[in-house]
């Protein structure tokens, strides 16, 4: 999102003041809340320019780059400006259920809101997921040999990302259980042909920091250190990584607490930008709900964290138990 892209959007839906954040936020409003102004050119602080540029962040982390279709910002004190709907957030769908038919059906009562902007079904048909959404594929396990429908979902033009393997480091069945070595080669095979074309993402593991018994015998740390020993030529944009907790775990701290660290964890030992792919707190719906109000905020906040979702776009999880609108979980989801 440039700096003139989100000034034409908010222009056309008749808003006067337009700002970037986050590097692909747009928001709009007609003044300036808490008598702000624009930032002064050169205060890399406050006012980072991109304009295109796509190794430079638009508003810069936990700022806004302000300016106005008139190069004059209002400063006067109003509400805080809204986001519109041509706005681009963080939040995803994980909305593969198991049911081909109703895949994109669940996933799609969430088109209109401007905070989720993409999403994945754990494979690489989008089963008419909206327009509106970004498609993300993924190759959730080892192929047994070259898929021709792979290399299509990812040559198509609205492919921006691959995800790679879903939880090769667990041994559930739902997990794809490959050891790191053989986890490398694949993804020499059949990920990194598309380096530099796609941002492709590392293997989707869980980062609890918990020493679960995972494939091979080993940790999910453990795996992934010996994944990318393995993987040394490999080509990486982002680390993807999930999480699962009660929302009130026993060592004392709060859940929100316990997934922020685990986050920021993943950040400082992979050192990459993170997407965390899966994630869910363990409880009631007010206290997910409460666990939500808590990490979505901090999330947004840091310029680290490209991309979530939240576990996930079913009945009686994002959706009520009907299957046909949001639950309060996924009203909170949406909105908070």
């Amino acid at each position: 999102m440039t700096n003139e892209a989100c000034q034409t959007a908010c222009t056309a839906a008749g808003f006067s003041i337009a700002g970037t954040e986050y590097s692909g936020e747009c928001w709009c409003g007609n003044s300036v809340e808490n008598g702000g102004g624009p930032a002064p050119d050169g205060d890399a602080h406050c006012n980072m320019k991109c304009n295109g540029n796509s190794s430079e962040t638009c508003g810069g982390p936990n700022r806004l780059d302000v300016y106005s279709s008139t190069s004059s910002p209002s400063t006067t004190s109003s509400s805080t400006p809204t986001s519109t709907p041509g706005s681009t957030g963080k939040r995803g769908l994980a909305y593969n259920n198991n049911n081909p038919s109703a895949n994109a059906e669940y996933a799609n009562l969430f088109k209109g809101y401007s905070k989720v902007s993409w999403g994945y079904d754990w494979g690489y048909p989008s089963w008419d997921l909206d327009a509106s959404f970004e498609f993300v594929p993924m190759l959730w396990g080892l192929p047994s040999g070259s898929d021709p429908a792979w290399t299509n979902a990812v040559q198509t033009a609205k492919t921006k990302s691959i995800l790679g393997f879903n939880e090769p480091d667990l041994t559930y069945s739902a997990s794809s259980n490959i050891l790191p070595a053989n986890a490398a080669s694949g993804y020499k095979t059949y990920i990194e042909p598309f380096a530099g074309s796609r941002n492709i993402g590392m293997p989707n593991v869980l980062w609890n920091n918990v020493g679960t018994s995972s494939g091979g015998e080993y940790n999910s740390a453990q795996w992934t250190q010996y994944f990318l020993g393995n993987c040394t030529s490999c080509h990486f944009d982002f680390a993807a990584i999930h999480y699962y907790q009660d929302c009130f775990p026993a060592d004392g701290q709060s859940g929100a607490e316990w997934f922020m660290g685990n986050v920021t964890d993943a950040y400082k030992t992979l050192h990459l930008p993170v997407w965390v792919t899966e994630f869910e707190c363990y409880g009631s719906e007010d206290q997910q709900i409460a666990f939500l109000q808590q990490v979505l905020p901090w999330m947004d906040a840091q310029s680290y964290v490209v991309r979530y979702a939240y576990f996930g776009v079913f009945p009686g999880y994002l959706l009520n138990s009907a299957g046909n609108g949001l639950s309060n979980l996924g009203i909170a989801y949406v909105t908070v």
